[in-house]
């Protein structure tokens, strides 16, 4: 259970660890102490997304280098520039993860941008 996250609007596992990996739900851009959508538009949406990815990361224990894959999803995509710009600024001391970008028609809530992240908080068992 993470205190950093806003609570689930709806029945679903915010994290789930499963063998050396934790998965992260999908996240849209909840300001944690309002559980409101942030008001902006797809760069301020990502900019909060991976703020509060980070601040679960740390949470967690977890470091940016065990980030292995983001999902993004964007309902929008004329505005992926702008989710690149957020992308890129979080990134900026950092190598960024495998990424995969989805177009879709809507997010919940109304949101511009959701992105789940994968990341490895163990290591592989040797052989």
């Amino acid at each position: 259970v993470s205190r950093t996250l806003p609570a689930p609007r709806f029945r679903y596992t915010p994290v789930v660890q499963a063998g050396p990996f934790a998965f992260v739900s999908g996240m849209v851009a909840l300001d944690a102490a309002t559980g409101a959508l942030v008001a902006g538009g797809a760069f301020e949406q990502t900019a909060k997304i991976l703020a509060n990815m980070k601040a679960l990361a740390q949470e967690q224990g977890w470091s940016l280098e065990q980030l292995v894959i983001a999902r993004i999803f964007c309902s929008d995509f004329s505005a992926f520039g702008e989710v690149n710009r957020a992308w890129e600024a979080a990134f900026a001391e950092s190598v960024p993860p495998a990424r995969t970008s989805v177009g879709a028609s809507a997010l919940p809530l109304g949101a511009l941008v959701e992105i789940e992240f994968q990341f490895v908080v163990h290591p592989a068992a040797a052989d």
